[in-house]
């Protein structure tokens, strides 16, 4: 699954973290009596998040359901087949949240007998009415509606498990649709089940809908019965078990674009607005699913391959067996293709087909099994389809992703001691779990790692599994003992911190590489490193390998000469800060003759600081703006500082150039802001030029937000040429130009809203709310009365707090003027009279 997570919300624990703090305390001549503060260390015992204990087994799970779609409601049948795990037991308990429950049943060979029951909300507790033992199998029938929105706001935000869209209309750019999100414990909120991630159960649903929608779900449709009465009944099975937060389904006006990989169908939904790029977004998964099975040597294990995007989905994607869900950024026409390439979502969902839906882990605490696994498969793909230079461009970005986020939070990628199921989808688990990947696969060579998954896959398939599974499988393998490595990694919080300096001693011809691990803390130890040095003299490589084990340590290597580089981690996989200490000829040579992209990205990094009034490090950066990789072009653009170069001019014709021909509308977009920000008012016909030829939208916004700076009036020419653009870069752009001014175009900022996602949501409310200052008092009205639409009937949480959050910053800001200004009065009462309820 790929969550969109925002580190907001870190930041503020840490700020109420720092207010509780207590003070320490002063020498006061009569001090304040303090109530005593008791630091209470974690009880391990009580804080331990276990599995789910199995008192029964899930075996099989038959639905019968039909969704209401203007009641935001399903009524359904469960009939539910389970065992006792071991011990004989005559009572049942099942996870059901927020339903009416009307009937349960036990199926016996005379037919089926009422059974007493009792319901808190939450989970259902059920009398079997006589003691079954693990060899017997139990049948329960259970009648009930799902209501999931009747659940309290803390339930909301732990997830209601079965999503109704825009069923009041209010949204013209959201057809009517439902879909579900199991994960991490909410299948249990559109059917009774045991909902953890330990459980195993094949399935079938019959789902009764409207005969003009489309309905798809796990496994395969068996049948659609025309009912005669407007709707019909879709047949679903699945005959192969997963986990309970793997059962999908989603209705709505589809379109469906078909492919195949061998004899599976390969499927992608969506609406039919968008249906002439859908194939276009999904061409590679065919070619995905062959790269996959081959190399972990285990076929797809799923009977069909289906691919469904939906608005306001509440992240990025799930993993859904057979059926993933993917969030509306995916619906997009043909040229907005120009810019996106959705492969690293594609691959991280079906890499989890394997690696979280044919084996998933226990409990949340092993989530690394999932998530790191397909973390990791992003930068394989990327290495397969694009080469090492974006893999590992891909990589790096994903390491600092993970090394920003530890500032904030640092504990092991297993952690038995989180707080809920949510907390631990975070870089953590999916980026630091990548790079650990990647560095064990390095350690092991790729054909021991992969026939370690292989074997991995092999014993555990259609079972749950821990991270031991996961180390046995390696060390049955290889023969090594590898406990040291999944300690150090997983079990472990941290990582090296690391300063490596480098000496030739001429007397004894010797170079001599020191490395210091810096990292501190508690629960921090020292790292073992074994880790590649190239080390380069008279124009010649030669690898030694060595395994860091000390906090200082000095590796010796002999050599006549003088080294023209030492390069440590010359394969560039270990996860780590580091300080190398290279000189600028160091670095130089660096750039043109080490290998790897991250190589380049170093130097480049080393080298940022020293760029004033020095040619050969500007140098450095004209020869990466012509590199081959386009990850480098962006990061010397990005590093550039224009000021302190010699030849501004020079500069000058190299950002015009990429601006005109660069293939690739990244580097593009980042050279116009940087071409912009040193021509100011003489970039205006070259912004014009993108505006009017450009077929790239992030290009094109880039050349629109600069032009707004530079030449206003211009700006909102081009501006109303793009009412009726969708793409939400542009749309911001142009939201940009026109928040400055009173002319109605509040339709503009209605649709840009309306059709934001998450990333665009703070630019969306931001212009909005400067906008919504200098327009008249009918055009407020209506903006206001909008708003409490949003928060009204709009599913995603960032559009409903947004609307909220601008509506009482306006008032603030009418408040603090209307004490001296009757027309900020005027405008504070309209505000509290239509806003009330936001209010």
């Amino acid at each position: 699954m790929q969550k969109l997570s925002l580190l907001l919300s870190i930041l503020l624990t840490i700020n109420a973290l720092h207010a509780n703090c207590p003070k320490k305390k002063g020498h006061k001549r009569n001090p304040k009596q303090l109530q005593e503060v008791v630091v209470t260390p974690q009880n391990l015992i009580t804080a331990y998040r276990a599995s789910k204990t199995k008192a029964f087994d899930l075996v099989h799970t038959k639905l019968s359901v039909r969704p209401v779609f203007k009641e935001k409601q399903l009524y359904g049948t469960a009939e539910i087949t389970l065992k006792p795990h071991f011990y004989s037991t005559d009572k049942l308990e099942l996870d059901a949240k927020w339903m009416a429950i009307n009937t349960v049943e036990l199926k016996t060979s005379e037919g089926y007998k009422k059974l007493t029951f009792s319901y808190d909300t939450l989970s259902l507790k059920i009398d079997l009415d006589s003691m079954f033992e693990n060899n017997q199998q139990v049948v329960v029938r259970i009648d009930y509606v799902a209501k999931p929105y009747t659940q309290d706001s803390a339930q909301v935000e732990e997830g209601r498990g079965l999503y109704f869209i825009d069923v009041e209309d209010k949204n013209p750019y959201k057809p009517m649709h439902l879909w579900t999100q199991g994960e991490e414990e909410e299948s249990s909120c559109w059917f009774p089940t045991l909902d953890a991630t330990n459980q195993k159960t094949t399935q079938e649903i019959y789902v009764t809908l409207d005969t003009g929608l489309v309905s798809l779900s796990n496994g395969l449709l068996i049948d659609s019965k025309n009912n005669g009465d407007g709707t019909k009944t879709d047949y679903w099975k699945q005959d192969k078990p997963h986990a309970p937060y793997l059962f999908f389904l989603g209705i709505g006006d589809y379109y469906k674009s078909t492919d195949k990989w061998r004899d599976k169908e390969v499927s992608a939904y969506t609406f039919p607005k968008y249906k002439d790029a859908v194939a276009q977004i999904f061409r590679n998964m065919p070619e995905m699913m062959e790269f996959l099975s081959q190399k972990l040597g285990v076929d797809f294990p799923w009977d069909k391959m289906a691919n469904i995007i939906a608005y306001d989905y509440t992240a990025g994607a799930m993993e859904n067996s057979s059926a993933i869900i993917y969030f509306d950024k995916m619906l997009c026409n043909k040229q907005q293709l120009v810019d996106e390439n959705f492969d690293w979502i594609i691959m991280h969902e079906l890499f989890h087909q394997w690696f979280g839906d044919l084996v998933t882990a226990e409990s949340w605490a092993n989530l690394s099994l999932n998530e790191s696994m397909a973390d990791f498969s992003e930068i394989l793909w990327a290495e397969y389809k694009y080469g090492t230079d974006d893999a590992d461009a891909y990589g790096l970005s994903t390491m600092e992703k993970y090394l920003k986020f530890s500032k904030y939070r640092n504990e092991p990628i297993i952690n038995y001691y989180y707080d809920t199921p949510h907390d631990m989808f975070d870089p953590i688990r999916y980026e630091k779990g990548g790079r650990v990947l990647n560095m064990l696969k390095n350690y092991l060579g790729d054909k021991a790692f992969f026939e370690g998954l292989k074997k991995y896959l092999t014993d555990n398939k259609f079972k749950s599994a821990e991270i031991t599974d996961l180390r046995k499988a390696f060390e049955e393998v290889t023969g090594q003992d590898l406990n040291w490595f999944f300690n150090q990694w997983w079990m472990k919080s941290g990582h090296p911190i690391l300063d490596i300096t480098h000496d030739y001693d001429v007397k004894n011809k010797t170079i001599e590489l020191g490395i210091r691990q810096k990292q501190s803390g508690t629960d921090v130890s020292i790292f073992r490193i074994p880790t590649k040095v190239d080390i380069y003299t008279g124009g010649k490589k030669k690898t030694e390998i060595i395994e860091v084990t000390d906090k200082a340590q000095i590796f010796y290597f002999p050599s006549d000469e003088a080294p023209q580089l030492v390069n440590f981690d010359a394969d560039k996989v270990l996860l780590c800060e580091k300080k190398d200490y290279l000189y600028l000829g160091e670095n130089i040579f660096k750039f043109n003759n080490a290998e790897l992209y991250a190589d380049k990205y170093e130097v480049l990094e080393d080298l940022a600081d020293e760029q004033k009034e020095n040619i050969a490090v500007q140098d450095i950066f004209f020869r990466a703006l012509k590199d081959k990789s386009w990850n480098l072009r962006i990061k010397a653009i990005s590093l550039i500082e224009p000021d302190k170069f010699s030849n501004k001019a020079a500069l000058i014709i190299a950002l015009k150039e990429i601006i005109e021909n660069d293939k690739n509308s990244k580097v593009r977009e980042q050279a116009i802001t940087k071409y912009a920000g040193i021509q100011k008012n003489n970039s205006v016909s070259v912004l014009e030029s993108v505006i009017k030829n450009d077929s790239s939208f992030i290009t094109r916004a880039a050349a629109l937000n600069n032009l707004c700076t530079y030449n206003r009036q211009l700006a909102y020419t081009y501006a109303e040429g793009y009412l009726d653009t969708e793409s939400p870069e542009l749309m911001a752009a142009v939201a940009k130009v026109f928040k400055d001014t009173s002319i109605n175009h509040l339709d503009f900022f209605k649709k840009m809203i309306w059709m934001g996602g998450p990333r665009a949501s703070y630019t969306c409310y931001k212009y909005l709310g400067d906008y919504l200052k200098l327009v008249d008092n009918i055009v407020l009205e209506q903006a206001i009365a909008f708003l409490v639409d949003i928060y009204t009937y709009e599913e995603s949480s960032y559009n409903t707090e947004g609307a909220q959050q601008l509506v009482k910053k306006l008032q603030s800001y009418y408040s603090d003027k209307a004490k001296k200004d009757k027309l900020a009065d005027v405008r504070l009462q309209i505000i509290n009279k239509v806003g009330k309820k936001l209010l």
